[in-house]
């Protein structure tokens, strides 16, 4: 469907590559004038337009082949005599009139915008002011825009009034304003407000008066000194001049205040001019929202006019930030300096990870000469393990800020990079770091084969003692992974050495999203599938028009609820969250960071009945930990340790088979008696107990034997403190565990390989501490501000522990399991907050209130991931659209065919749109399933209204008396008495003369030119529209005409007409014509023996002409300077030149 309809050609549609062009206006769109002329816009002939459109259209009507116009429900072919009032006629682009222009892919509501039309010298392309590409998403890299020229007085008046750039200068994804100052304007806000040697005289404040909307206010130094007596203004003035009178703003992070309309304060700072929370183009929207677009189009032209005055531009030199070449060597020695430090950092953080406290301990008495091997180790270590990795890019990123603040120290005020950074309209501090300073920190996002060295050398790399060099010099089958991680101490200024060339190539380049580049439109059509009619109704509810379901009672809206009556808020709201989704493709995917794409998937498909390898819960701690001094840090350390899975391998330092048999027991024990060490230390700072382990393994054992498949009755577990051992390790270990197999009988005795194999490793396994299902524990901080807040507690935010746990098993869920695990902490956690992450075991537990709640607290957390911000109106219907049952369901056909029968409004045709068309239309004839086309769909596809807004349903009634169905047929039996016709396609008869040049006019030019000879139309317009060029191809014409046709042959019908239209501008027509043409032959001439037109008139007689005395009745008209000319060529002493006749007929 998608190849057909985009292999479709219309004369009101377009696509074309889109330029920039700041002269236009921001809701006007230039159109290049060769575009302009072939599309085509309807309008009624009325008495107030006939003048406007005979004198202004008819020439481009008469560059056509042939004139149509509809007349009712016909589309005719007349001339223009013809034109009656109320006929609808078909004209040209012109300036002032309005297109719809659409940047795919439409992903939100303001890709959509009605611009008006100025007609530009230009070609093949379409101009835009470089301001509106931030509602297109667009910028002028080969972006390619689609315009629609409405045909309908309704579609007109559609885009003007709800389409239009001026009704969609509100955000309706977060509320904002949709426009704001573009680079070239906001740097020069910036420098205008923030220069304090920023002055103006007179000549240029009146220069730059022109482009401002208000009046030039008082100048601020009357006399800036006796040797200059002439006015000046300030910089601020200037920008003041933007502001309506009556204008009150403050923006208190910059100490921006404007007082009715004058701006008083600034300090150094842009985030009020930038497209932000509370910047200074949303407050005008509130004051005066029909001004916006003039005073945004005004501070664009004045503020790049003052910047051509003052100049910036940019050079190599500011990419030295220093000024001078000491200041330059100190600020390589402060970047060395941090990037140890940085380091330094990431060691310690390394060290604190549990696995790497024992070599902390040893460290501290080696030698020092051994900390290069050991910075060596830290680097390998770091690169096997992705989660070392990801602790040790999170503390390097930390300590990196200092360095990157050093650019701010170095570079001078009038650094150009440095402006445009703090101005906020390109770049960032970071790129500029990497160009002058260091490239810094570069890790990959993906498992390579292969590490990268500590020092970054071209030595390091071809060192064969290097562990990070994979599998070489080992068994070639095995393939080590690592995540690579390296520091560039370089920067591009510097240059870089092969090796670090490589690094910075590998890691800047391996962040493909092409795995995942599907995934928004995906979930962009699901969401639209699902909400795509949700509406406002007229009683203040939101409803779908699926059997007019209730979704909310009230819509949460800041304004007033009338003003969004009849809106589809159901496709506002999908459109919010697939811009969202969009969006996020531009953040790489790591190993090292959870991808927001992902998360933002995870999190809409809640509803979803698939298996899930893993789920979470979040744990929120008691609000009495908060009397404690870092009670709530201590708390989740306490939590974290009770909950965490620790295995008997993690504090058994030796473990060894000893033979010892025994012969005074009573029941058999085998001989083979295993021992664990274990470190009295390791038991403290685990906070365990040797008895506490020895009743962890028995009841490891009880509950998971059958797991052994070993024929053994039981198990002796023991502790001591003297082990029959003699090895050294020992010494330091104070503890043992002995652990002996009760065997079945005396003369059974299990096998040292079954001991060595299976019982050692199943207890090594057994956890001595936590739950045997949490995976792991994390300690986390949350922006979002708890609530309730008691006890003065008004921090942004809190801690709070994520528990990762390996699915359902069986009846016993997760959530039901981890309640049993906290029964000794109970205390410690906030029951009332704490909830599972998955949304239906949620619903189950709390109830579907809770469970939406969280649901809402998740996609929003989700979206601010992305970067973007939405509003919560939109959070909420998306909650409410997937919960309208009671019970969430997936963001799939499933999910919302469940939801379509759970409200008993089937819709069959609806959802052979979005999936599996044929067996949803044999499902739903199998079931005898009636579709009351309720949907937008529905009504789209039928040329309806959507039933929303001003649209109502409609039923498909057929009649049994023109299709003579009085009773139920069975459609088997129907296909199987239909007889198949087939058709013969004979191929058509060409013309011998129908094939004319390109630009030749059509019969209705020459009727036309006579026509409107003194009708009205002045002679000066006839001959801008009609040249000598197109008499000379009407003559060329005519004469190949009367040269394929046999003589006393009648001409076809295309070619009857046009000599028909040229007999009328012969000088004596009327009695060429006489009674009547009955048709027209090729003759031969009766004053020669050449050939020529003949008439053939409605009485039998018949009537020969001269075609050359036509072309000369329209050379008269169109060029008479040309006539001597034509007949010096065609005529000579009174007869045709060559193969005509003479000029006496």
């Amino acid at each position: 469907m998608k190849d057909v309809l985009l292999g479709k050609r219309s004369d009101h549609t377009f696509r074309t590559v889109v330029v920039g062009d700041p002269s236009l206006k921001l809701n006007e769109i230039g159109i290049p004038e060769s575009i302009a002329k072939r599309l085509q816009v309807s309008e009624h002939l009325n008495q107030c337009n006939k003048e406007r459109l005979v004198t202004s259209f008819v020439p481009t009507l008469l560059d056509n082949k042939e004139m149509h116009v509809r007349r009712g429900d016909r589309l005719v072919a007349i001339q223009v005599n013809d034109l009656q009032t109320g006929d609808k006629i078909f004209r040209s682009l012109m300036d002032g009139d309005t297109v719809l222009m659409n940047r795919p892919p439409s992903i939100h509501q303001h890709s959509l915008i009605a611009m008006t039309v100025r007609i530009l010298p230009t070609t093949s392309v379409v101009s835009l002011n470089p301001i509106c590409c931030l509602p297109f998403r667009g910028d002028f890299d080969g972006d390619c825009l689609h315009g629609y020229v409405p045909q309908s007085i309704q579609a007109k008046v559609e885009l003007d009034e709800l389409v239009a750039l001026d009704k969609q200068l509100i955000n309706r994804q977060n509320g904002r304003n949709l426009l704001s100052l573009g680079q070239d304007s906001l740097t020069a806000a910036y420098l205008v407000n923030v220069e304090k040697n920023c002055y103006l005289n007179r000549a240029q404040m009146q220069q730059l008066q022109m482009y401002c909307p208000f009046q030039l206010p008082p100048p601020a130094i009357i006399k800036a000194s006796p040797s200059s007596t002439e006015p000046q203004w300030t910089g601020m003035q200037l920008f003041g001049m933007l502001f309506p009178p009556g204008f009150d703003y403050t923006y208190p992070l910059n100490n921006v205040v404007v007082s009715n309309g004058e701006l008083l304060s600034f300090s150094e700072g842009s985030a009020w001019l930038r497209d932000g929370e509370g910047n200074f183009i949303e407050r005008l929207l509130k004051h005066d929202k029909g001004k916006v677009l003039d005073i945004i189009y005004s501070a664009q032209e004045m503020l790049s006019q003052w910047l051509l005055m003052r100049g910036l531009s940019v050079s190599l030199a500011d990419l030295y930030l220093s000024s001078d070449l000491q200041s330059r060597k100190n600020l390589t020695e402060e970047i060395s300096y941090g990037l140890r430090e940085a380091e330094q950092v990431c060691n310690k953080q390394q060290l604190m990870v549990e696995s790497w406290r024992d070599f902390l301990a040893v460290n501290g008495e080696d030698k020092e000469e051994d900390s290069v091997s050991d910075l060596a180790r830290f680097c390998y270590e770091r690169q096997k393990s992705a989660t070392l990795s990801e602790l040790a890019v999170s503390a390097f990123k930390d300590a990196y800020r200092d360095v990157q603040a050093l650019a701010y120290r170095y570079g001078d005020q009038s650094n150009s990079f440095l402006i445009m950074s703090k101005a906020g309209s390109k770049g960032n501090i970071g790129k500029l770091v990497q160009h002058s300073m260091c490239i810094g920190l570069q890790n990959s996002a993906v498992s390579l084969s292969f590490g990268f060295p500590r020092e970054l050398t071209c030595a390091a790399w071809n060192d064969p003692n290097s562990p990070l060099r994979g599998a070489k010099g080992k068994d070639s089958t095995t393939t080590e992974s690592y995540v690579p991680y390296g520091v560039i101490e370089n920067s591009f200024l510097t240059g870089l050495n092969p090796l670090e060339s490589f690094v910075h190539s590998v890691t800047s380049r391996d962040s493909s999203f092409s795995g995942n580049a599907d995934l928004p439109g995906t979930l962009s059509r699901r969401l639209m599938f699902f909400m795509r009619d949700i509406y406002a109704a007229y009683d203040g509810t939101v409803r779908n028009s699926f059997g007019n379901q209730l979704v909310q009672f009230t819509y949460e809206t800041d304004g007033p609820v009338e003003d969004i009556t009849g809106e589809a808020l159901g496709s506002l709201s999908a459109c919010a969250l697939s811009e969202a989704a969009y969006s996020a493709l531009d953040q790489p995917i790591s190993l090292l960071e959870t991808s927001p794409l992902l998360n933002l998937k995870n999190v809409l498909e809640c509803g979803s009945k698939k298996g899930q390898r893993e789920q979470t819960m979040s744990l929120y701690l008691s609000e009495y930990l908060s009397k404690k001094k870092h009670g709530f840090e201590y708390g989740s350390l306490e939590i974290k340790n009770h909950l965490e899975k620790l295995s008997f391998s993690e504090i058994v330092s030796t473990s060894m088979i000893i033979f010892s048999p025994s012969s005074n027991t009573k029941v058999p024990l085998s001989p083979w008696v295993c021992h664990f060490h274990i470190s009295e230390k390791v038991l403290k700072r685990k906070q365990l107990s040797a008895e506490s382990v020895v009743s962890s393994l028995n009841e490891q054992y009880k509950s998971r034997n059958r797991e052994l498949k070993l024929d053994i009755v039981d198990l002796d577990i023991q502790n001591t403190n003297h082990c029959s051992s003699d090895d050294q390790a020992m010494k330091d270990d104070n503890v043992c565990i002995t652990v002996t197999v009760v065997e079945a009988s005396k003369h059974s005795v299990l096998e040292l390989d079954a001991i060595r194999l299976v019982l050692i490793p199943f207890l090594l396994d057994s956890p001595v501490k936590g739950d045997q299902g949490i995976k792991k524990v994390n300690i986390l901080w949350t922006d979002r501000p708890k609530a309730p807040k008691r006890n003065g507690n008004h921090l942004a935010g809190e801690l709070y522990l994520k528990v990762t746990m390996y699915g359902d098993r069986g009846k016993r869920n997760c959530w039901t399991a981890l309640l049993e695990t906290c029964l000794p902490i109970m205390d410690m956690i906030d029951w009332g907050r704490s909830h599972p992450d998955n949304i239906r075991q949620c619903c189950s537990v709390y109830g579907i209130d809770a469970g939406r709640s969280i649901f809402v607290a998740n996609l929003e957390s989700a979206v601010s991931d992305t970067g973007k911000e939405i509003l919560r109106e939109h959070l909420l219907l998306v909650a409410d659209s997937l919960s309208v049952t009671g019970e969430f369901v997936a963001l799939n056909a499933k999910g919302w065919s469940k939801q379509r029968q759970v409200e008993s409004t089937p819709a069959p045709f609806t959802q052979a749109c979005f999936s599996s068309p044929s067996q949803c239309f044999l499902k739903a004839a199998k079931e005898g399933v009636r579709d009351d086309l309720q949907g937008s769909i529905d009504a789209l596809a039928w040329g309806k209204v959507p039933g929303f807004g001003t649209g109502d349903q409609f039923e498909i009634i057929i009649s049994p008396k023109v299709h003579g169905f009085t009773t139920p047929v069975d459609v088997y039996d129907l296909l199987s008495s239909t007889k198949t016709m087939r058709r013969t396609n004979s191929a058509p008869k060409s013309d011998k003369a129908t094939v004319q040049p390109f630009g030749l006019l059509h019969s209705a030019f020459l009727k036309d030119i006579k026509v409107l000879d003194g009708k009205g139309i002045p002679m000066s317009l006839l001959r801008t529209i009609f040249t000598w060029k197109n008499i000379e191809l009407l003559s060329q014409s005519l004469k190949r005409i009367l040269h394929s046709y046999e003589i006393n042959e009648l001409l076809n019908e295309r070619d009857e007409g046009l000599v028909k239209m040229v007999l009328q501008l012969h000088p004596n027509s009327v009695e060429k014509i006489g009674p009547g043409v009955k048709g027209i032959r090729v003759a031969k001439s009766k004053h020669g023996d050449s050939c020529c037109f003949e008439v053939v008139r409605i009485d039998g007689t018949f009537e020969d002409f001269s075609y050359h005395k036509c072309v000369l009745g329209a050379t008269k008209i169109i060029a008479p300077k040309k006539m001597n000319f034509y007949k010096s060529k065609y005529l000579k002493n009174g007869t045709l030149e060559s193969g005509g006749f003479s000029e006496n007929p």
